[in-house]
């Protein structure tokens, strides 16, 4: 038995959700303050250096999904399983010490940062190390607990940060001591989490969470390579400009798929957990899909009707044109909802060999279509090849599904009266903003205010479903209190 086949994923979602939005503001008030104070050489070496760590852990995020996986199934599994991940840790960092011993030069050069090597190591001993047992508090279907401990850590970095690049010789190392030194803080209370403690696996528990990394990290390392494709090709193909457009927009488009990421999530312990008992799945992977876009829909139907006053306004008129990139990233954003939450429902059920196939090959069409409709069209170019990935990856694991699990409904009710309000917000907004010329924030905000004033009522008059879901997660929330 599983305490992951019990819980309310409405009510972990919202807890979830809250939470993310928290570590964005967090986050975009962090990226501000920096960006300014360290200037963009060094700025930038310090996130190139954070993508390196991202490439380097891939294996221990990977172990850590087998590792989720097998936990999530029962119970008595997460002392072993607890062990096994905190044994490949160890075994990954002191590997990667070494190779990185080796390379220290081309890690200085390609950084910028004098002390890179060890910041890389470091990075890994902390930051790391803390995501995986995150990971392994999720396969408890506790993703509002592990969000919330995340944006403690969040709120913990920023301080820790300014503190560390503000003493003198340190710079723009200090941003990786402080984010090192919050999830040092908050690794005891993430392991409390998982509340167990670990035990040495046997050989036979070892091999299955082998049998599962053997495709969970290649299906890592594509995926991480999949988010960044599109940028590391306009930089390669059109310049830093380019590239500059499409992290605008991206950034703008970030909170349409909080809802899906968290509930994907839970949905992946729920699957697994309930699989493990012989349960019927197709209802909560139907009706996670069914709100999971509830964000996405109207800030595809705003950037419809506010794209050009929304890059200007927050970045300047130099990057107006983002505008059209912010269209078409709020589009993959409503199909990434759903595509999300189907390919953690596939992890769930024990599949990450279909998992990983179906992101090669993601990756594959991305790459292709990328670099000729990018050479054809500019910058769009790279979001419609995108745009096309994401729709093959999600028609590839809805295929999947519908042979696998019954009961599975992908269009439902409650997302055609999400559509719905937000056509409805959009009508509301456009006529606004061809009354209204947009000078200032203020302007701005009315306006984003209008839309989301209009969207949520019509949304609470016309779903059942939306306020029932809403009152359940709200009073669990409280019960849990």
């Amino acid at each position: 038995m599983s305490e992951a086949a019990g819980i309310s994923l409405s009510r972990e979602t919202l807890g979830g959700t809250v939470a993310q939005f928290t570590m964005a503001a967090v986050g975009f008030a962090g990226t501000v303050i920096f960006a300014r104070w360290l200037g963009p050489s060094a700025f930038g070496g310090v996130y190139l250096l954070f993508a390196l760590a991202k490439i380097v852990d891939r294996p221990m995020n990977g172990w850590s999904l087998a590792a989720k996986k097998r936990l999530s199934e029962s119970d008595a599994l997460r002392p072993p399983a607890f062990g096994a991940q905190l044994l490949f840790n160890v075994v990954w960092v002191v590997l990667a010490a070494v190779a990185v011993f080796f390379a220290e030069d081309a890690l200085r050069n390609y950084t910028g940062l004098a002390l890179a090597p060890f910041l890389l190591v470091l990075l890994l001993a902390t930051e790391s190390v803390y995501e995986t047992l995150e990971s392994l508090v999720q396969g408890r279907g506790r993703i509002s607990a592990a969000t919330w401990n995340d944006t403690l850590r969040s709120v913990l970095t920023l301080p820790l940060q300014i503190w560390f690049v503000a003493i003198p010789g340190i710079a723009a190392a200090g941003m990786v001591y402080g984010l090192a030194v919050a999830s040092a803080v908050t690794l005891p209370v993430v392991a409390l989490f998982v509340s167990t403690r670990p035990a040495i696996p046997s050989r036979t528990f070892v091999r299955s969470l082998a049998d599962y990394a053997w495709y969970s990290i290649p299906t890592t390392v594509l995926g991480t390579t999949y988010d960044r494709l599109d940028v590391l090709l306009l930089g390669f193909l059109l310049g830093s400009a380019s590239a500059g457009y499409y992290e605008v927009a991206w950034k703008l488009t970030l909170p349409a798929v909080f809802v899906a990421d968290v509930a994907g999530r839970g949905l992946m312990a729920t699957v697994s957990a309930r699989r493990a008992q012989g349960d019927g799945v197709g209802r909560d992977v139907s009706n996670t899909i069914s709100y999971a876009a509830i964000l996405a829909f109207p800030i595809f139907f705003g950037s419809l009707a506010l794209s050009e006053s929304l890059v200007v306004t927050v970045y300047g008129p130099d990057y107006r044109n983002a505008a059209l990139l912010l269209i078409g990233l709020a589009g993959y954003r409503v199909i990434r909802t759903q595509s999300g939450p189907l390919m953690q429902a596939v992890h769930g059920l024990d599949r990450p060999d279909v998992a990983m196939r179906l992101s090669a090959v993601a990756v594959a069409v991305n790459l292709v279509f990328g670099v000729v409709l990018t050479l054809q069209f500019g910058p769009i170019g790279v979001v419609v090849a995108t745009v096309v990935a994401e729709t093959m990856l999600y028609l590839g694991g809805l295929l999947f599904l519908r042979r696998t699990v019954s009961g599975l409904v992908p269009i439902s009710r409650p997302m055609v009266e999400q559509v719905g309000a937000s056509f409805a917000m959009f009508g509301v907004v456009w006529m606004a903003r061809a009354s209204v010329s947009v000078r200032s924030w203020i302007d701005l905000a009315a306006l984003v205010s209008l839309g989301g004033v209009v969207y949520v009522s019509i949304l609470l008059v016309v779903s059942p479903g939306v306020r029932h879901t809403l009152e359940e997660a709200v009073r669990g929330s409280f019960a849990s209190l």
